[in-house]
């Protein structure tokens, strides 16, 4: 994500070359309907916000992926779609119509049924056994995780729609705070809590740091993965730019499907060597639906 920080500044350059030629300069500091100046310290520090939403996001998400199947992760993170239109009717005063309350409605009947057939399967984790509690435990962390996200995306419909930000910048910014936010506050904290490393919990960050050193098959997934963040982030922020908040979580649930159809490939084929995927029961077809 703070790759795109180097993109946002030479958009900026380029559209002040551009008001130069054309004799119609302003000043860099441009001060929004909210009094805010852009390119201040009070609009960097601003992003701040949706960057520790992300993260407390993904953490919780990340736990609660810990008793739950994937595909059964991606499905209830549908729950975004509602705290999303909740949140843009509260604080932007965004207005729903009929067909938006039908789909949201929508959206809760399938979350339900999905929790519902996650429960009755009593398929948890793909690697370890998870009890009835633990994966309503981590189901509720994901659906909870999910009003965190909502609200940061949000914050981001604001500073474009109200502030005028630029998505590049505020996907960079959110990348550079977010990366400061884990090395300064997570990593250590997770390093020095108790507990046996890869529960969740506790991490060795320098074993993590020599893993990657050592072995080039790492390299390149986190090399893939960055990559392919990066696309996603921008795509994302340009999406929620044009289309607004409530769009993008409809249009990020088409995903699911792939990730279910994914796991089911894993499960059947020698691609999961025996321990990726999930197989499909008598419960799977609430899924389904």
């Amino acid at each position: 994500m703070t790759f795109c920080l180097p993109i946002a500044y030479y958009k900026e350059w380029k559209q002040e070359q551009e008001r130069q030629l054309k004799d119609e300069y302003e000043e860099l500091l441009l001060v929004t309907a909210n009094g805010i100046a852009k390119g201040s310290w009070k609009e960097t520090l601003l992003l701040a916000i949706p960057s520790f939403f992300d993260l407390v996001a993904t953490v919780l998400m990340n736990i609660g992926l810990l008793s739950v199947t994937a595909s059964v992760y991606q499905m209830m993170r549908g729950a975004e779609m509602l705290f999303a239109a909740l949140f843009a009717v509260l604080f932007l005063k965004r207005h729903l119509n009929r067909m938006h309350f039908m789909g949201i409605g929508c959206c809760v009947a399938g979350i339900c049924m999905v929790g519902l057939s996650s429960v009755l399967s009593g398929e948890g984790s793909a690697t370890h056994k998870v009890s009835t509690q633990e994966m309503l435990l981590g189901m509720g962390l994901i659906v909870l995780s999910q009003a965190v996200q909502a609200a940061q995306l949000t914050f981001e419909d604001f500073f474009m729609a109200d502030l005028a930000m630029d998505p590049m910048k505020i996907v960079g910014f959110e990348g550079l705070f977010g990366s400061l936010f884990m090395m300064t506050l997570l990593l250590p904290l997770a390093y020095f809590l108790p507990g046996p490393e890869g529960l969740g919990l506790h991490e060795n960050t320098l074993d993590t740091l020599a893993m990657i050193r050592s072995s080039k098959g790492l390299q390149v997934v986190l090399g893939v993965d960055m990559f392919a963040l990066l696309a996603y982030n921008m795509s994302g922020m340009m999406v929620t730019d044009h289309l607004g908040a409530v769009f993008r979580t409809v249009l990020e649930t088409m995903r699911t499907l792939f990730v279910w159809l994914l796991g089911l490939l894993l499960f059947y084929t020698p691609l999961g060597m025996g321990q990726l995927g999930e197989s499909w029961s008598a419960w799977s077809y609430l899924q389904a639906a």
